[in-house]
């Protein structure tokens, strides 16, 4: 595992820190390697209740690929997959919800990682961009995990112009869950991560494979196979505990 790459165990939280802050926080081949094998790992590790995404300092979360250390690698490797594309794939088919903690600028593949997070919280201060088209190139990658989400034409007039925004307009967006004063940012943060905590670690697993899986179906398919998915997860030994506590007015109790 690099040293580019802060991985620590807090508790049932898993933290992962881009340590390149003399870079912005920029993804070279080794941080990008040691990310997708951190989300894979956390993946199966059942004692594991979240992910924590941030960066180091407060001057940037990341600003995507480093364009001076890799050239063109980090936009396709050997095998012609995308290096970056493989992080993106991983947050997604971590089986803990994965939160953005934005503590700086978020540019370019930076917001790719954002966009592919479960939630993400932003400081006031953090400012956004997709200024590849300065450099020759397009935000193809960002933009497939955008669109899904934001306006056409916000996401055109980002990516055309290549200029900057705030994260309250990130907010505004789609884009990031919330935007709060700097001072807050890990109060907020510690609010979410104790809410998930109360809930079902097996519902909000199955709900974030759920939500991915329906998000590509059309409005029929995504009915039939919510049908078939609720009634799953309600046969449960968790969903038959949250039912029991409920009836008992306690708090239930998952297995960790």
């Amino acid at each position: 595992m690099t040293n580019e790459l802060l991985v620590e165990r807090r508790g049932k939280v898993l933290w992962l820190t881009l340590n390149r802050p003399q870079v912005h926080n920029a993804l070279n081949a080794a941080v990008v390697e040691a990310l997708v094998d951190a989300f894979e790992a956390a993946s199966i590790d059942e004692a594991l209740r979240a992910v924590v995404l941030t960066g180091a300092g407060e001057r940037s979360f990341c600003s995507g690929a480093d364009l001076k250390e890799s050239a063109g690698a980090m936009f396709s490797s050997k095998d012609g997959a995308n290096p970056i594309a493989e992080v993106l794939r991983s947050i997604e088919a971590c089986d803990r919800p994965v939160i953005a903690r934005i503590n700086g600028s978020v540019l370019a593949g930076g917001i790719g990682l954002v966009a592919a997070c479960d939630l993400a919280y932003a400081a006031e201060h953090a400012k956004f961009g997709l200024p590849e088209v300065r450099v020759g190139l397009f935000p193809m990658m960002v933009a497939a995990k955008l669109l899904p989400v934001m306006d056409l034409r916000r996401l055109q007039e980002m990516a055309y112009l290549g200029e900057g925004f705030t994260a309250a307009t990130a907010e505004a967006c789609g884009l990031i869950t919330r935007c709060v004063p700097s001072a807050e940012l890990d109060t907020v943060l510690s609010a979410a991560l104790a809410a998930l905590d109360q809930g079902s670690p097996a519902a909000i697993q199955a709900g974030k494979q759920a939500l991915r899986t329906m998000r590509d179906m059309d409005g029929r398919d995504r009915l039939a196979f919510a049908e078939r998915a609720i009634a799953d997860l309600s046969d449960t030994a968790e969903a038959r505990e949250g039912r029991a506590a409920f009836a008992e007015k306690r708090k239930p109790w998952w297995v960790d």
